[in-house]
C-alpha cells in the first residue's frame, strides 16, 4: 500500500515537472502575442461594450462613443451601488461627456464573469437590433473575451479595442511578481476556455 502511494506521488511529481515547462512556454507565447493598441478605430459599430475592470477601459469606451465609433455603449459587470454620477466623478467628465453618458450609456449589474458579460451584451444587442459591436477590455483579457464573445454571438460582427493598463509593462513582465501572477492567471483561464468550447 505504501509502495503504491509512493508511485502515485512520483507520477504526480514527474507530471508536474513535465507540465511546468510547457505552461511557461505557452505563457511566454501568450504574452508576446497579446493584441497591440491601435490608433485606427476602424468602421463605426452599432454598439460599444466595455467590460468593467479599470477606469482606462471605461475612458476608452466613452472616447470611442464621443468620436462616433458607436451609437450607444454598454458597461457590463458594474458593481452594486455604482451610478452614472459616480462614474462621471471618477472620470472627471465635462458637460458634453456627461450628456453622452446620460443619453447613450447603459450600466449592466448582473454579469460577474466574461461569459456573463457576453450574455448581457448579446441581450443588449438583440434588444436594440444591433448587428455590430466593438468590445473594449484589457489587452491581457482580450484573447479570452474574444473567444467567449465570438462563440456567444456568431451573428454579430465584432470588432476589438484592447486597452493597455498603465501599470502593465510587457517588456519586463517576468521581473514583477504581481504581473506574473496576473498574466499566469489569465493564461490559465484562457486555456480553460479552450477546453470549455
Amino acid at each position: 500500500m505504501v509502495t503504491k502511494a509512493i508511485m502515485v506521488a512520483r507520477f504526480i511529481f514527474i507530471g508536474g515537472l513535465l507540465t511546468l515547462p510547457c505552461f511557461l512556454a505557452g505563457l511566454q507565447h501568450f504574452v508576446l502575442n497579446l493584441p497591440k493598441i491601435s490608433s485606427a478605430v476602424g468602421p463605426a459599430t452599432d454598439g460599444i461594450v466595455v467590460i468593467t475592470g479599470g477606469q482606462q477601459r471605461l475612458a476608452d469606451g466613452l472616447h470611442l462613443l464621443q468620436s462616433g465609433a458607436g451609437k450607444a455603449l454598454l458597461v457590463s459587470g458594474v458593481g452594486r451601488g455604482v451610478s452614472k454620477s459616480i462614474l462621471a466623478d471618477e472620470l472627471d467628465l465635462g458637460a458634453p461627456a456627461m450628456t453622452l453618458l446620460d443619453c447613450c450609456v447603459t450600466l449592466e449589474f448582473r454579469a460577474s464573469d466574461t461569459r456573463g458579460n457576453a450574455l448581457a451584451a448579446s441581450q443588449w444587442a438583440a434588444k436594440n437590433k444591433f448587428r455590430s459591436l466593438r468590445l473594449v477590455t484589457s489587452n491581457y483579457h482580450m484573447p479570452r473575451a474574444k473567444r467567449v464573445f465570438t462563440s456567444k454571438m456568431p451573428d454579430i460582427k465584432l470588432y476589438f479595442w484592447p486597452v493597455s493598463p498603465t501599470d502593465l509593462t510587457l517588456e519586463t513582465w517576468w521581473q514583477k511578481p504581481d504581473i506574473i501572477r496576473l498574466l499566469a492567471r489569465e493564461y490559465a483561464k484562457y486555456l480553460t476556455e479552450h477546453l470549455r468550447v
